[in-house]
Order: C-alpha cells, then sequence, then structure tokens
C-alpha cells in the first residue's frame, strides 16, 4: 500500500482527529468544561458518515473521491448538504475536539474543513458538472455546499 492509496478523507480525518488529542494531551493551554453536547456531535458526524453510503450503493455509484459520478444523488442527507460525508468527518472532529475540552482541541476540525473542501470538494464538484452536467447545476444552485444555506 502506497502514500497515494491513503490520500481519503477518513485518513485525513484520523489525521485531524489524532491531531486534536496531540494538542490537548501535549498543550492543553485552554480548558474548558462545555461537554453537554460532545456526544450528540460525534454521534452526528457518524450519522453523516456512515448514512451517505446507503443511498451510494442504492444509486450504484461511486463511493471514491476523484472518480466521475455515473448519478446524482439529491435525497437522504444529500437534500441538505452536496457533501454530506465531509460535513460529517468535520463535526466528528469538532465533537471529539469538544469532548476533550481544549480550545487548541478544535483547532483540527477547522484545518479538516478547509483541507476537505480544497482537496476533495471543490475538484468533485467539476467531475459532477463535467459527469453530469445541467443535472448537476441545477442540484447544485439549490442545495448548499455544507449545509442548505453554505
Amino acid at each position: 500500500m502506497t502514500l497515494k492509496h491513503l490520500n481519503i478523507p477518513p485518513a485525513w480525518t484520523l489525521v485531524a482527529i489524532a491531531a486534536a488529542c496531540i494538542l490537548h494531551f501535549v498543550y492543553p493551554l485552554v480548558v474548558f468544561n462545555f461537554r453537554a453536547i460532545d456526544l450528540g456531535l460525534i454521534a452526528a458526524g457518524m450519522y453523516l458518515i456512515v448514512a451517505p453510503v446507503v443511498w451510494f450503493k442504492r444509486k450504484n455509484t461511486t463511493l471514491i473521491p476523484r472518480q466521475k459520478p455515473t448519478q446524482l444523488i439529491s435525497e437522504g442527507p444529500f437534500k441538505l448538504s452536496r457533501n454530506p460525508m465531509y460535513l460529517g468527518m468535520v463535526i466528528l472532529t469538532f465533537g471529539i475536539g469538544v469532548s476533550l475540552g481544549s480550545i487548541q482541541a478544535l483547532f483540527p476540525a477547522i484545518w479538516l474543513f478547509f483541507f476537505l473542501q480544497k482537496n476533495y470538494v471543490v475538484p468533485e464538484e467539476r467531475k459532477l458538472r463535467e459527469g453530469l452536467g445541467q443535472v448537476a447545476e441545477d442540484y447544485i444552485a439549490t442545495t448548499g455546499r455544507w449545509i442548505w444555506f453554505l
């Protein structure tokens, strides 16, 4: 297995989670005790990572980043977000940072958001447009990149 095979969003999510843990345990500069929503964030993140897989299987289209899609999925979590899996990865990482209870443990979630957007979301939208044309354009015009309004 080469590094190219590890260049997938779940691997980068694990890197961000590991960074959150390292930042928390090695440099706990600002610690807070606001953990009331951490499990909810983690659960929502996990749901948004797992649920779209079911839709990819139902529609028989590729789950692998950077491959040309064969069908547009606009049902389920894809009604509210064009990228629910990536949103779930960011929410999961943020939830773990909240669970750890330090401000610096939240920074990797912010980094992951921008990293996924630049390296996966934007290129995949290009592939979506190339593969599905006007159908993709209509979907992109009516559905937010991350959430319905953003």
